[in-house]
C-alpha cells in the first residue's frame, strides 16, 4: 500500500473506475475497529489511538477486543472521527457514506443509556451537516446492531435519526456470523417508510456446533435464499460484509464469484431459482448480536419452537426441511410443523458432515429430511416447530431448501 501511495492516490483512482463502470461510489468508516488490540504497536492503529490512552473504553467482561476502542463520551475522540470525514467529504467524489460501528460495535460504558444516545445522535447531527455542506447528495447510511434494542443499548437510537431525518438508511447485522432472523419491521416501525433498511449478511453463513462453516459468497442458492427472505419480508436490499473473503477458500474467475451479487437485487430474481434458507447458527457476541438458535437440545417427547425468514416457494417449486441433528434418532421420533401446515415426520435419515468435539470422539451427524406442504410457508417470519418423539436429540441447524419442479414432459420444458 505505501509502494501505490506513491504512484496514486488509491481512493479517488477506487472512486473515480466505479464512476467509469455506472457504480455508484461509496466509502465505508470503520468507527472503532480493534482488529489488532492484543498489539498495539501495530500499524492499523492511529497516532491519536497509541498516544491518548486516557480515551479508551474500560475494560468489560464480554466485549473482549473491542473493550480497547475508543469511549466517545469524550468530545475529542468525536472531533477525530469528525475531522477525519471532513477530508473525505472535501477531497473526495463519493455518493454514499457508510459509518460502520460494528468494527467493533462498542462506545460507551454500560451504564446512562439516554445519555450516550444524546451525544451520539449529536454525532450523526454533526456528520449530516459536514454531507450537506459540501453541496452534493451523499447518503448516510450507518451499519448498526442485530436489533432495535440492542443498537439503541450501544448508543445508536435509530429512531432518533429517522426522525430528525439524519440517515438516509440503516443497515443491521451480527457482529460476525450471517444472521438468518434479522427483525427488520421493528426496525421499520421505528424508522418509517423513508429511511431505507438493509439486511447484512456476513462471508460465513453459519458455524453450526462442530461443523465446518459455510460460506454464503459460495453458494448461489443460499445468495438467493438469503436475499429472497429478507427482500420478502420488506428490507430495501442486501449489505454484503467481507463477500470477497471467500475467493481465497475456491479461487474462481470474477466473473463466477460477483455474478451471483445480480441475484441480491430484485424478489422475483431471487424467489424464481432454487434457494437455501439457514437458521442462524454462530459465533455470539455480548450485546450486539440476535442470539445463535442452535445447537439446541430437545428432551423427549418435548418440542421447541423457532423463526425462519422465509419467501414462499412458487408454483413451480417445492419445499424441503432439512434437519440436521446428533444423536440415536430415526425418521419415526422427529416431527415439525411450519406455520399452520404439519410437515409430518422425517420420510429419510441421510449421513451428514464429520462433526468434531473437543469433549468427545468426532462422528458423522445427521439430517433428517421432511416433505413440506405446498403453501405452509409465508413471506417473512414463519413459526417452525420441532419434535422428538420418545428419545432426545441434539439440532445442529435446519435448512428451508427450496427447488424446482421438473417437468412432466418434453412440452413442459418448452
Amino acid at each position: 500500500m505505501a509502494k501505490l501511495a506513491e504512484e496514486c492516490d488509491y481512493l479517488a483512482t477506487a472512486l473515480a473506475r466505479c464512476r467509469e463502470k455506472g457504480i455508484a461510489p461509496g466509502i465505508t468508516l470503520r468507527m472503532n475497529d480493534m482488529h489488532d488490540a492484543p498489539w498495539p504497536d501495530s500499524h492499523m492503529f492511529s497516532r491519536f489511538w497509541k498516544e491518548n490512552p486516557q480515551f479508551r473504553l474500560k475494560p468489560w467482561d464480554g466485549r473482549s477486543w473491542g473493550s480497547a476502542g475508543f469511549a466517545y463520551a469524550h468530545p475529542e475522540v468525536r472531533e477525530y472521527f469528525l475531522s477525519l470525514i471532513r477530508e473525505l467529504a472535501q477531497d473526495y467524489d463519493f455518493d454514499v457514506l457508510e459509518l460502520d460501528f460494528l468494527r467493533f460495535p462498542f462506545y460507551f460504558s454500560r451504564d446512562n443509556i439516554d445519555r450516550h444516545c444524546e451525544t451520539m445522535t449529536e454525532f450523526i447531527h454533526e456528520v449530516r451537516g459536514i454531507l450537506d455542506g459540501t453541496g452534493r447528495p451523499i447518503a448516510l447510511i450507518p451499519r448498526v446492531a442485530s436489533s432495535p434494542g440492542a443498537a439503541r443499548l450501544l448508543g445508536f437510537d435509530v429512531q432518533a435519526w429517522a426522525k430528525q431525518g439524519l440517515v438516509d438508511g440503516i443497515t443491521v447485522a451480527n457482529f460476525v456470523e450471517s444472521v438468518w432472523h434479522l427483525p427488520i419491521a421493528k426496525f421499520r416501525s421505528l424508522v418509517g417508510p423513508n429511511v431505507a433498511v438493509y439486511a447484512g449478511m456476513e462471508v460465513s453463513a453459519d458455524l453450526r456446533d462442530g461443523l465446518p462453516t459455510r460460506y454464503v459468497a459460495e453458494s448461489q442458492k443460499m445468495l438467493r435464499g438469503f436475499a429472497a427472505g429478507y427482500l420478502a419480508t420488506g428490507a430495501d436490499g442486501i449489505n454484503t460484509f467481507n463477500f470477497f473473503l471467500a475467493r481465497y477458500h475456491h479461487p474462481v474467475t470474477p466473473e463466477e464469484f460477483y455474478g451471483g451479487l445480480r441475484q441480491l437485487r430484485s424478489l422475483e430474481e431471487a424467489r424464481g431459482k432454487p434457494r437455501l434458507h439457514l437458521l442462524s447458527a454462530g459465533y455470539w457476541q455480548t450485546e450486539c448480536d440476535m442470539p445463535k438458535q442452535v445447537p439446541l437440545t430437545i428432551l423427549a417427547n418435548k418440542e421447541r419452537g423457532l423463526e425462519m425468514l422465509l419467501a414462499a416457494e412458487g408454483a413451480d417449486q417445492r419445499v424441503e426441511a432439512l434437519v440436521c441433528f446428533d444423536g440415536d434418532v430415526k425418521a419415526e421420533n422427529l416431527w415439525i410443523r411450519i406455520g399452520l401446515h404439519s410437515a409430518g415426520h422425517a420420510v429419510e435419515i441421510r449421513e451428514g458432515p464429520e462433526r468434531k468435539r473437543e469433549d468427545g470422539p468426532d462422528h458423522r451427524s445427521k439430517i433428517a429430511v421432511f416433505n413440506v406442504p405446498a403453501g405452509a410457508i409465508k413471506d417473512g417470519m414463519n413459526e417452525l416447530v420441532i419434535r422428538s418423539e420418545n428419545v432426545s436429540t441434539t439440532i445442529l441447524g435446519i435448512d428451508i431448501a427450496i427447488h424446482m419442479v421438473a417437468p412432466k414432459n418434453a412440452e413442459d420444458s418448452q
